[in-house]
């Protein structure tokens, strides 16, 4: 599965990808900052991983993330991960310089 790094404003772009199949790693406004999420402080930046609820959970079997942590699809047909911190820069490092 193809994955690809969509900057903040990018977000249509993103979503698309996500809903052809492909998982989309989106730089969204870090306004979360300092917040709690499942007893962890959200730390920046961070992220939403975008995708189809299958390719989405295999995505995140690969990363140590678990399926009851997907974001529920509300108005579109992809869910997605909260993301942020350390791992959310992995990401960024892996992702942004690629083509």
């Amino acid at each position: 599965m193809e994955v690809r790094y969509f900057e903040r404003r990018q977000i249509k772009g993103a979503l698309a990808f996500a809903e052809a199949g492909g998982i989309a790693v989106h730089r969204n406004f870090d306004h979360y900052h300092g917040s709690t999420i499942r007893g962890v402080t959200r730390q920046r930046p961070f992220l939403h991983v975008i995708g189809l609820r299958p390719n989405l959970e295999a995505w995140g079997r690969l990363h140590g993330l678990r399926p009851e942590w997907i974001q529920p699809e509300k108005r579109r047909k992809v869910a997605h991960y909260d993301v942020f911190g350390a791992f959310a820069e992995r990401l960024i490092a892996d992702l942004a310089d690629a083509p």
